[in-house]
């Protein structure tokens, strides 16, 4: 049962006052007036402990004690049980080299046809597939702290964990293939890890885990770790990592990727072992659709409970008793200039 407090308890100190001018006035004599003959009044035995200016003396004084507390501003404890939730504190961690902008078409698809789908927009690059999963991911997950990281030849903490979701999704469908020049855009997956750890590193209380989504072999010497190193460091943490491998084997190229005749490299094996250093799953998606399984895969496995917090907050009582004041006040006064009028 919740309590009742008073915001300003010593205001009911006027009650006390209030309660000494009852009790005078209820002992106290009536008024009299003198007259030149009783013959034509009837005798009646005058009551000293109840009559009817009692009771406009009662409606008066109970309206000025219910000023009095609802002044003193009661309020009422309200708790909301605290609710278990699937939760998990979360870093996606994405990949944002050249490589990115490469298109993974089905293989029965021929240029033709490949080049219809780019350019009606049925064929996304794989950095508008990953945005797009990584979107259809975040919805699923109500209950966790998600955050964002990208890396090319740096990396970048975007977003840190965070409950609000329509953010984090908001930043990530505003990430374009423009964001970054293209010598910025290299693939330093052990930057990334790094970057990933620090984000979660304060989050102790819960399960911590990072998905490492890239497309190819790391191309940039970091200062400090290999990706192996690295989630040697995240091992440490208590970090899972599960790694991501998307794009196929032959890609279609445009614009500068096709020009330059780049070529994409592709490490299944330093995936598979960033994620078995940290208990994680090394998952491969050559497509939009193996993309879409692989995030439902991972969506599924990274189930733990969070205890959310109980909220506490305090509710005003005091309009009710303000309006019952008033309503007590408004009968005295009816009362008293109709059924109970007094000679004056």
């Amino acid at each position: 049962m919740s309590e009742i407090t008073f915001a300003h308890p010593y205001v009911l100190w006027l009650l006390i006052p209030l309660l000494g001018g009852l009790i005078w006035r209820w002992l106290s004599q009536p008024a009299s007036i003198a007259v030149s003959s009783t013959e034509h009044y009837t005798t009646a035995t005058a009551s000293r402990f109840f009559s009817p200016r009692h009771l406009l003396l009662f409606l008066e004084v109970l309206a000025a004690a219910a000023f009095v507390v609802a002044l003193a501003r009661p309020q009422s404890d309200v708790e909301l049980i605290p609710m278990t939730r699937e939760g998990t504190d979360i870093m996606l961690v994405l990949d944002y080299s050249n490589s990115m902008d490469a298109f993974d078409p089905e293989s029965s698809m021929d240029d033709f046809t490949v080049r219809q789908a780019i350019n009606s927009g049925r064929l996304k690059d794989r950095l508008g597939v990953a945005r797009d999963q990584i979107a259809r991911f975040v919805k699923r997950r109500s209950g966790d702290r998600i955050g964002l990281v990208i890396f090319g030849v740096d990396a970048y903490p975007a977003v840190p964990p965070t409950t609000d979701h329509d953010y984090l999704i908001s930043f990530v469908n505003q990430l374009e293939n423009s964001l970054l020049d293209m010598n910025e855009r290299g693939t330093n997956i052990a930057g990334g890890i790094s970057a990933g750890i620090n984000a979660l590193k304060d989050y102790t209380e819960t399960r911590r885990t990072m998905v490492l989504i890239t497309d190819g072999d790391h191309t940039v010497d970091d200062e400090v770790f290999t990706p192996v190193t690295a989630a040697e460091a995240a091992k440490k943490q208590d970090i899972v990592i599960h790694t991501v491998g998307i794009g196929s084997d032959d890609p279609f190229l445009l614009g500068p990727l096709s020009r330059m005749g780049a070529t994409i490299r592709f490490d299944t094996r330093n995936l598979q072992k960033i994620a078995a250093i940290t208990s994680g799953r090394f998952f491969r998606a050559k497509d939009t659709k193996g993309f879409e399984e692989v995030m439902d895969t991972i969506d599924s496995l990274e189930t733990t409970s969070r205890q959310h917090p109980a909220l506490v907050y305090q509710r005003d009582l005091y309009p009710n008793i303000l309006y019952a004041g008033v309503a007590a006040l408004a009968l005295a006064f009816l009362l008293r200039h109709t059924l109970l009028r007094e000679i004056s």
